[in-house]
């Protein structure tokens, strides 16, 4: 019987929680963690005694932050009763710090704050109905509703989302700042709760150093409280999450002892706990959570998405395919890993240790290693990743359990012949085995000894590879193909390139993008390029700014400093597992900039002559090259012919423009002028002087005309 048939994921843990939406359905089934509690106590504490009103909660992705403040909301806004979910003792300090009140439930996106808030304000109240919002409309909303009867909470979840499309746009987020002084002037009566994934610098790494020191400020004014479930809370919610038929009546020896190797103990409830994680082997339902919360992890997948995924090695795919004596191990979460994050987990600070373990692999299988030898060296390579966390290094009974249905003398056998390869080494004072470190080379070392502290532009062009703006409508319509270079320039010397720009290799033009590498302000940056375009009036330079652009400089230096590494570092020439490494990075950060420029060149702001901005989608530019075409050449004349309407034609090309020529001369009056067959010169004949009519009948005979006829 497939596994399918047994085994199921909960209907809670089926999908991401909305706090909009879910203040009912959400909280069926739902058990409030105690490292929960205890930041619901710490808010009430905070508030009762100093009068902080402004908070964020912070935590990875799966960590039960938005089931918390739906369960919170709940409770404020009675809906439901705090003792069946927080338990006596949280409920009472929570009557106490938190009086019912209304519950504004707010879901961020890539929008202006305002405009969002203002939506989830419309929904609260029928009375205040906008089309649209601005800031102080918002928070004068909020604080009149917060002022009157009993209070105010207000629940922001992904606030991320704001603070992503803020650090992309460099737009303000003062809005935040004035919510938090609101709140902690309120006396309790206005309660603000952001709910983020990560720390507000974590966004706002690659913005100036003013706008970081903004943030910082604003930052500041909310107390951050981490959401993070401890280790044997995330087991638990793991088998509260599968469900299944099987009843395990003693518990088995399998959960027994990785308990008693993950706590040094034999505690009945954790083994009970792993024993409800079933069909996962006790050894991953212990590395899924701290695996979750690598960097890697945090950004693509959470524990439960884990378990709903139907990816390849995932465990929807598992069960379906699995027998009823089966185990996902660890082996096959490594599997999962690799087929499905490989490229985040080598751009990661983990991807050292992670091509470490693909690069043993794949020499152990080069040397005839066994489906036993790849399966406990996956098992050490994972176990190894999340040791810090998880309290569960590679040992040698750990590894016994991980082939828990191999004799125990076939797997000290394996083992031994690992350590004979050098893929593995046993490390005494850890009584732990781990990978053999075959590099040590030290990457982040090295990109910062080899990165500059200024973007070289030169090599940022090279690199970037952008394509030239061809004039398409002016195309169509003249028969002229012409075209504009694309350059990235520094803001700062931009005008110095502008002035000194000449067209070559034939186009007839260039678009700068500047780019702020000097900490310029947004309007410091729009007046330089309104002083380039009132100079280049009689040049064919388009100088554009983008909102997007902020972020470039910094990805280009590391970029660049990357491949230097590559190229240059002569430890690399001699260490597989560090180029691997080090080429993981570049196509990494290779994809991140070609999305930064991708996103800068659209919608950017574009300076020429005295028309002032005009704010383009990228699709939008080859209009705008024609437009600037035919202005450049108002009395170019056409000539709808590829062959000969072009720089340089070719020489098949220019004898037959010279036949044609000299037919012009001395076959005037005859039909086609005296040309028989299908020689290059017939095609320039019907395109440039039949289709125009510029050679036509006049009576008994053909003649040319000093313009096309007019009907």
């Amino acid at each position: 019987m497939p596994l399918a048939d047994r085994v199921q994921v909960s209907r809670r843990f089926q999908r991401a929680v909305r706090i909009d939406t879910d203040f009912g359905d959400a909280l069926e089934g739902y058990v409030c963690p105690r490292s929960s509690t205890n930041v619901l106590e710490n808010m009430a504490h905070q508030v009762s005694e100093s009068g902080q009103g402004a908070f964020t909660w912070t935590g990875p992705y799966g960590s039960g932050k938005s089931s918390l403040a739906v369960a919170f909301g709940a409770v404020l806004g009675g809906k439901i009763q705090p003792e069946p979910i927080f338990g006596r003792e949280t409920s009472s300090i929570l009557k106490h710090a938190f009086p019912p009140r209304p519950v504004l439930p707010v879901v961020g996106r890539r929008e202006r704050p305002a405009t969002v808030i203002g939506e989830a304000l419309s929904n609260l109240t029928t009375g205040r109905k906008r089309r649209s919002w601005t800031e102080k409309q918002a928070l004068d909303a909020i604080g009149d509703i917060s002022t009157r009867g009993p209070g105010l909470l207000v629940l922001i979840d992904e606030m991320g989302k704001f603070l992503e499309a803020a650090a992309r746009d460099g737009s303000d987020i003062h809005i935040f700042q004035q919510l938090a002084e609101i709140a902690s002037r309120s006396g309790g009566r206005l309660i603000l709760v952001g709910i983020l994934h990560q720390a507000f610098e974590e966004y706002a790494h690659r913005l100036s150093r003013e706008m970081r020191s903004e943030w910082s400020k604003i930052q500041g004014r909310f107390m951050d409280l981490a959401v993070n479930t401890g280790g044997e809370e995330q087991i638990d919610l793991l088998g509260r999450a599968i469900e299944s038929d099987r009843v395990a009546e003693p518990a088995g020896a399998l959960a027994e002892g990785v308990a008693r190797l993950s706590r040094k103990s034999t505690s009945p409830h954790l083994v009970k706990t792993l024993e409800d994680c079933w069909p996962l082997h006790p050894i991953v339902a212990c590395l899924l959570g701290p695996i979750s919360r690598r960097r890697f992890g945090q950004n693509q997948r959470s524990v439960f998405g884990f378990l709903n995924s139907a990816e390849p090695e995932g465990f929807q795919d598992f069960i379906l395919n699995a027998g009823d004596d089966d185990l996902y191990g660890p082996d096959r979460l490594w599997d999962y890993l690799r087929i499905n994050l490989e490229s985040a987990i080598l751009a990661s600070p983990d991807g050292h240790r992670w091509a470490l373990g693909v690069d043993a692999l794949g020499r152990c299988e080069a040397l005839g290693g066994e489906a036993l030898h790849l399966r406990l060296l996956k098992t050490v390579a994972i176990a190894d990743l999340a040791k810090d966390r998880s309290r569960l290094p590679p040992s040698d009974e750990l590894l016994k359990y991980a082939a828990y249905d191999c004799e125990r003398r076939k797997i000290d056998g394996a083992l031994q012949q690992l350590q004979q390869w050098s893929l593995i080494v046993f490390r005494k004072f850890a009584d732990a085995y781990s990978l053999f470190e075959g590099s040590d080379f030290d990457i982040e070392r090295a990109v910062e000894q080899a990165s500059e502290s200024e973007v070289d532009f030169e090599a940022l062009n090279s690199m970037a590879r952008l394509q030239p703006i061809v004039a398409k409508r002016h195309y169509h319509e003249t028969g002229a193909l012409r075209w504009f270079d694309v350059r990235i320039v520094s803001l700062a010397r931009s005008e110095e390139e502008a002035v000194g720009y000449r067209p070559r290799n034939g186009a007839i033009g260039a678009f700068f993008l500047a780019i702020p590498t000097q900490g310029e302000s947004e309007d410091e940056a729009k007046a330089i390029c309104r002083r380039i375009a009132k100079r280049s009036r009689d040049m064919a330079v388009v100088v554009g700014l983008s909102r997007h652009s902020w972020n470039i400089p910094a990805s280009a230096i590391e970029l660049l400093a990357l491949e230097r590494v590559r190229d240059e570092s002569v430890e690399l020439q001699g260490d597989r597992v560090g180029r691997i490494e080090v080429q993981a990075r570049i196509a990494g950060l290779q994809a991140q900039l070609e999305t930064e420029l991708e996103r800068a060149f659209d919608r950017a702001s574009w300076f020429h002559g005295d028309a002032g901005a005009r704010t383009l989608r990228q699709a939008d530019l080859n209009s705008f090259a024609s437009d600037l075409a035919e202005d450049m050449f108002p009395c170019a004349p056409h000539l709808p012919n590829e062959l000969l309407n072009r720089t340089k034609p070719s020489s098949s090309a220019s004898a037959a423009r010279n036949s044609l020529l000299k037919r012009m001369v001395q076959k005037e009056g005859e039909e086609r002028l005296g040309i028989d067959g299908y020689p290059a010169e017939l095609g320039l004949f019907a395109s440039l002087l039949e289709a125009t009519k510029l050679y036509r009948p006049a009576g008994d005979a053909w003649q040319f005309a000093a313009s096309p006829p007019t009907n």
